[in-house]
């Protein structure tokens, strides 16, 4: 009950935040180095290439100025990620502030850096939530799908402490060919421990580290997209949850599992999520964007004042139109498409992301038969 009530809220606030402008949540990409080299990573650069990239990563001093303004407009709820922000050189110093600010602060990490002082450190301060990606469930399948040799059970490791310390932990997976055969292993860690476990498979095309890779990542084929989906959906839930959820598609309107609370349904060829209306992304190199998955609208931050920033998001975010196809289509309210989607997979918001109708079109056939 506590847990429903605490989304209604959220919901709530949200929906306020969103009709008012206010830039209620943010996301900090500290930087774009990662110790883990993920085959289907949207952002990842080397340092070579971060050094041949043209603008530098933001200095501590930029973040806390965004932080500063940004509360000014609104900002309560913010996400460090990267990259692997652990990496970040001060950020330590820079959590410490935020914290301190009076932030709500979450952070996006592989759990490989997290030590017996990183947990003291949350201890003292601690955050809203830590989001580990569980990438597998041995050491071969980390070092196949992330290049990281020996790093298996320092994650392990780092999710049982930070649950034994009392520090709240959210696990996340990005399923793919590559650490398929770990499903079973990786829900029943979640389970075991009694964390929450977001399954994703879809994989959005990384065109924000490859603008040469639209339509295209290392991930399943829209057919095993939906398999998996719903296998995924059985080993958490349970098989009559499985069921019930075929039962939704048939009938046309089903949520769509592993996307974050928020993130879709589009139903004018507007954008009605709270990208651009109660939450913004700040990237490594100084651009504001609505969402990390969204190239477009991106305003230049520099040194101008946050608040004329957002404004500028909100009214680029407002002029973008979705496909008049996927708005009037009759699986849209299984689909859920959004603009990232359509950008990441086509180059442009306009664009139809047939990759997700064939996905609808296998479950729809799978629901068919059951």
């Amino acid at each position: 009950m506590t847990d429903i009530r605490s989304k209604f809220l959220s919901d709530q606030l949200y929906s306020k935040a969103a009709l008012r402008k206010i830039p209620l949540s943010g996301t900090f990409e500290l930087s774009p180095l990662c110790n883990f080299a993920c085959r289907m990573c949207y952002v990842r650069k080397t340092p070579a290439e971060v050094k041949a990239h043209g603008r530098p990563m933001l200095a501590y001093e930029d973040w806390l100025r965004i932080a500063r303004e940004g509360k000014e407009q609104g900002l309560l709820f913010l996400l460090l990620t990267g990259g692997e922000p652990l990496l970040w050189p001060r950020f330590w110093e820079l959590y410490a502030e935020l914290v301190d600010m009076g932030m709500l602060v979450a952070i996006n990490t592989n759990g490989s850096l997290i030590d017996e002082e990183a947990i003291a450190r949350f201890v003292r301060r601690p955050p809203r939530r830590v989001n580990i990606t569980l990438y597998g469930g041995s050491d071969g399948t980390y070092a196949e799908l992330c290049g990281a040799k020996g790093v298996f059970d320092k994650v392990r490791w780092a999710v049982w402490s930070l649950k034994e310390a009392g520090i709240p932990v959210k696990l996340n997976c990005s399923l793919t060919p590559r650490n398929a055969a770990d499903l079973e292993d990786i829900t029943a860690f979640a389970k075991e421990l009694q964390l929450q476990l977001d399954l994703a498979t879809y994989m959005f095309p990384p065109i924000r580290r490859d603008p040469d890779a639209v339509g295209v990542n290392d991930r399943f084929t829209p057919a095993e997209t939906a398999r998996y989906r719903l296998k995924g959906l059985a080993l958490q839930q349970g098989e009559e949850a499985c069921r019930g959820y075929l039962a939704r598609v048939r009938q046309g309107s089903a949520e769509p599992p592993g996307l974050e609370e928020g993130c879709y349904d589009p139903i004018d060829g507007k954008v009605r999520c709270r990208a651009g209306s109660a939450s913004f992304w700040v990237t490594w190199d100084g651009f504001v964007t609505a969402c990390g998955m969204m190239p477009e609208p991106r305003v230049e931050l520099a040194h101008r004042p946050f608040a004329q920033v957002w404004r500028e998001l909100t009214e680029g975010t407002d002029e973008l139109r979705l496909s008049g196809v996927c708005a009037r289509c009759a699986n849209r309210a299984v689909c859920h498409p959004c603009a990232a989607m359509a950008a990441a997979e086509t180059g442009t918001p306009q664009g139809v992301p047939t990759y997700l109708c064939h996905v609808v079109e296998e479950l729809r056939r799978i629901a068919d038969e059951i």
